[in-house]
């Protein structure tokens, strides 16, 4: 029998897994108040606990399907492992049963986007594909659905990569790493060790520029990805190239261009690193350049992620709620700074998840008129930022209203956090809803009309 714990969005796509499948399982969650009275009508077979895990069920349940929320640290779960217990998660419950071609994608940053793009590009070249894991749906609620799907491409965190073991994918990669979630992981090595479990049984690896292949099995085939001039060093390799000397730059692969870096919407060196990926996965499948151009043009990014939410009197307001990391803030401000005639005004903070802020320092000295922290670890962060101008606010509607005075003719005001959201706001989500609200709020007079400046 199996225990099932976490009830969240993933604990209960579980329970509809093992309903579907005739299998009894037990279901547990440590919060006490958490309401579970539609889920016990829901699977009326199904035994519930809350708080502490009942004594009584240990030798009920052989395996442990854990929500990645929970960590494989917390002392109830290294309990149950001593005591010889399988911990899986729900992508491990999916490798065991899905039966057609997989792509799994990774990374500290920009895997949703991959991931939507990868999928984009194999529905135009008119594969049924199914998009989803981390992202959009649960892998095991598009397990259950009408369709026959001749490909999943997931998003993977790496919380599930932890409890996953057997996932063969015809195509894997590691995006990139920079510093996250290391409230959870004792170091570094460990989170990159959960973030490479992604390419065991992978049939081809496809690594940025420069990642070392260390520890990948020497039967997965590697593809590089990356902007560099001597990125390329085989036809399995994918970077930007152009037809003849100075003629117009390709991202492709080998020799063989395949996008015109003309034709992209979106401009700037990690839409060409997102782009790049996005072809090197894939290569098992018949995608022409003209379905990844395809791409390329109607992408135009994802919510919450540098959305440009208006232009308020000559000052542009961007929302990149979903910069819940340094490395994200990072690339954002870069991108940012670079394409913007003014300064940045940036607007950070939140729960840093024990991160290290001072790579952020270069990026914000070079592009950024003032930095204003926000949230509960504000004082953390502003001991990492020696040196930059930078205040101190408590909440963000108070950071919105301090960047409106503080922004000058043509600057962007960027909203990227690089924390987690959860001192004030219950995800990203809800924090990207909030700060567009209060921007417009903040920019209507009592009219409903735009403010005069």
């Amino acid at each position: 029998m199996y225990l099932v714990a976490g009830l969240g969005v993933t604990g209960q796509s579980v329970l509809r897994y093992f309903a579907a499948q005739g299998e009894p399982c037990l279901a547990f969650d440590t919060r006490a108040s958490l309401d579970i009275t539609q889920l016990q009508s829901t699977f009326d077979q199904t035994e519930f606990a809350l708080d502490v895990l009942p004594k009584r069920w240990l030798t009920r349940f052989d395996t442990l399907v854990l929500s990645p929320g929970i960590a494989k640290s917390e002392p109830w779960v290294v309990e149950l492992i001593q005591q010889g217990k399988q911990v899986i998660g729900d992508i491990e419950l999916f490798a065991r049963t899905v039966n057609v071609p997989v792509i799994s994608i990774t990374g500290s940053n920009g895997k949703s986007t991959v991931t939507t793009m990868t999928g984009m590009a194999l529905q135009a070249a008119g594969y049924h594909v199914a998009v989803g894991g981390n992202i959009g749906e649960p892998v095991l609620d598009l397990l259950l659905d009408d369709h026959d799907y001749d490909v999943y491409v997931l998003e993977l965190s790496s919380f599930q990569l932890e409890t996953t073991y057997s996932l063969a994918s015809v195509a894997a990669t590691v995006l990139n790493i920079s510093e996250d979630h290391m409230d959870r992981y004792p170091s570094m090595d460990e989170y990159i060790q959960a973030k490479m479990q992604v390419f065991s049984n992978a049939e081809r690896a496809v690594l940025p520029e420069g990642f070392c292949a260390l520890g990948i099995s020497e039967h997965t085939a590697i593809s590089r990805f990356g902007v560099g001039d001597d990125v390329i060093q085989s036809d399995q390799d994918f970077g930007v190239i152009s037809k003849k000397e100075g003629g117009e730059g390709f991202l492709g692969f080998g020799t063989t261009p395949l996008i015109a870096l003309s034709e992209m919407t979106l401009q700037g060196t990690h839409h060409q690193l997102n782009a790049l990926a996005m072809m090197a996965l894939c290569q098992s499948f018949h995608v022409e350049g003209e379905h990844f151009t395809q791409v390329v043009q109607r992408f135009t990014g994802l919510p919450y992620r540098t959305q440009l939410i208006g232009n308020y009197c000559g000052v542009e307001w961007v929302n990149d709620s979903k910069g819940t990391n340094v490395g994200a803030t990072l690339t954002a401000i870069e991108s940012l700074g670079q394409q913007t005639k003014g300064k940045l005004v940036l607007l950070l903070g939140g729960v840093s998840k024990e991160a290290d802020f001072s790579g952020l320092q270069p990026a914000i000295q070079a592009y950024c008129r003032h930095t204003i922290l926000f949230g509960r670890d504000q004082n953390r962060i502003a001991q990492d930022l020696t040196g930059v101008d930078l205040t101190c606010i408590t909440t963000l509607a108070e950071a919105i209203e301090c960047a409106k005075k503080i922004a000058q003719q043509d600057d962007c005001v960027l909203f990227s956090p690089a924390c987690a959201s959860f001192d004030q706001f219950s995800n990203y989500m809800q924090r990207g809803d909030a700060f567009v609200a209060l921007v417009k709020s903040a920019h209507t007079s009592s009219r409903g009309r735009k403010s005069i400046c």
